[in-house]
């Protein structure tokens, strides 16, 4: 491609006729991307989650049809679950070519430890609800894993899709090869991909909420750089977004505006922000990036002590 040719931004940023799962895709920043990606044209948005109710309330509100917009129950730490969800979608489509990770929960709150005057108090607050730790990791973490795992053969079939060859390369070896598919223009470049949405919380060492909410989405960025160093010679691309304060059920308790020396942007994000970030991963111009942590947070990082 020459420099001087034109581009069309509605492809560059364009969810245009792909198959996508989302978990968590009920509410909060699932529902943002699921809005997203079925109003730029998605061929399939498979929006995931526990609760029936929910997931059928936002699927009704982006299509009436729900054929578009497909709500399907899935708990993302039972793999039989997950397996059965997969041979769904599979029988439907036959292929996928996104993988959202985005189901989360908050767990245990240690936001008190600020605060705690003695080292007892300190004690009593970082030991509270210790059982909670382990559904936080599976959630947040186990399953980045767990899931992407059960769909790896639907995104290599996504490759395929697309005329890419599939399988494994040789290290060293001649790159992947892609033949000339109806349907899909010589200049889309775009492979497969799992998109694992973290959170600042996974860089920022004064903790917000709680520290297994923190280790669990330190995890969830680990896990989604080193699926891209490990699926590198499948020609499936991972990625995370790490988003900073957006309006969700984790954050109803967030104030809307904020000083700068707490977040330099003076308030929460928007779901518009969110959309500009998973259509450029997904679109046309976001098919070069692959192992990447995308940081959304209006600067908060900037302001707090931090390890990214």
């Amino acid at each position: 491609m020459a420099a001087t040719d034109t581009t069309n931004p509605s492809d560059l940023f364009s969810a245009k006729d792909l198959v996508i799962v989302i978990t968590g895709g009920g509410s909060g920043i699932g529902l943002a991307f699921a809005t997203a990606l079925h109003n730029t044209g998605a061929k399939k948005v498979y929006i995931l989650g526990r609760r029936a109710e929910t997931l059928h309330s936002a699927a009704e509100s982006l299509d009436k049809t729900k054929t578009a917009v497909v709500p399907l129950i899935c708990d993302v730490t039972d793999p039989f679950n997950v397996k059965a969800v997969v041979e769904t979608i599979e029988k439907d489509v036959g292929y996928i070519d996104v993988l959202i990770n985005n189901a989360g929960i908050s767990g245990p709150n240690h936001t008190k430890a600020h605060t705690a005057e003695t080292l007892q108090e300190l004690q009593e607050i970082l030991l509270s609800n210790w059982s909670g730790w382990g559904n936080t990791f599976a959630i947040n973490t186990s399953a980045v894993v767990g899931v992407s795992a059960a769909f790896l053969h639907l995104l290599d079939k996504g490759n395929g899709r697309r005329g890419w060859g599939i399988g494994k390369l040789s290290v060293g070896g001649e790159p992947r090869k892609r033949k000339e598919v109806e349907g899909v223009e010589s200049s889309d470049l775009r492979t497969s991909q799992i998109i694992t949405v973290s959170s600042i919380a996974s860089f920022n060492r004064y903790v917000t909420a709680g520290l297994a909410y923190a280790g669990s989405k330190a995890g969830a960025t680990a896990l989604g750089k080193a699926l891209s160093t490990m699926l590198g010679p499948w020609g499936i691309r991972s990625n995370v977004i790490a988003p900073g304060i957006f309006p969700s059920e984790m954050t109803t308790h967030a104030p809307p505006q904020f000083p700068f020396d707490k977040i330099p942007a003076g308030r929460q994000g928007t779901n518009e922000e969110l959309a500009g970030t998973i259509l450029y991963l997904v679109g046309k111009g976001g098919a070069y990036v692959n192992g990447n942590v995308s940081v959304v947070d209006g600067g908060r990082l900037s302001q707090m002590p931090a390890t990214y």
